[in-house]
């Protein structure tokens, strides 16, 4: 009998969480919004996919924060201690949204300098975006799992998912 599947650790497992995947679900759709506008230039998509991924990152520090100030009610701290806590948690638990827009930031800085073309580079981040989706995929059911086509399932579904709601969101804006 296999032995069951363990957590992920420490800062993986707060990169494989609901921000991660929300931060590249925001580069994606960000990206096709402005990209689709045919004067753009790779600089300007590069500017506003990091200050849309630098204002949402410090919505989401901020409203973890608040929602995890109540945490250990029973707990005699002061508010300053209580503060730091909720806030130290909530800049860890947010910590993914940022790791991914690294790379996507890369490739979109090599085109803003002229190493890729500007649709070379739109194209080789929303492709990179939804690789990384199926690594996040494949690393949640891994927590749950042993199985390799479980794995593999979950790693397609959320690619799939990604792709799905990219579309919907270049749909609505």
């Amino acid at each position: 009998m296999a032995s069951a599947p363990k957590p992920l650790p420490g800062v993986l497992g707060d990169l494989v969480s609901e921000s991660t995947v929300y931060g590249v679900m925001l580069i994606s759709g960000m990206l096709v919004i402005v990209a689709s506008d045919a004067e753009a230039a790779t600089w300007d998509a590069l500017v506003k996919v990091l200050v849309t991924v630098g204002v949402f990152w410090l919505a989401h520090v901020y409203s973890s924060t608040v929602a995890h100030l109540g945490d250990d009610p029973e707990t005699e701290v002061s508010s300053k201690v209580r503060l730091a806590r909720a806030a130290s948690y909530a800049v860890r638990h947010s910590l993914g949204m940022l790791g991914t827009a690294l790379v996507p930031l890369i490739i979109l800085g090599l085109g803003a300098v002229g190493i890729l073309g500007h649709s070379v580079a739109v194209w080789t981040t929303l492709w990179m975006d939804v690789a990384l989706l199926a690594l996040i995929g494949y690393l949640g059911v891994s927590g749950w799992t042993e199985k390799l086509w479980v794995k593999l399932v979950g790693a397609a579904a959320t690619a799939l998912l990604g792709v799905i709601l990219i579309l919907l969101k270049a749909f609505v804006h």
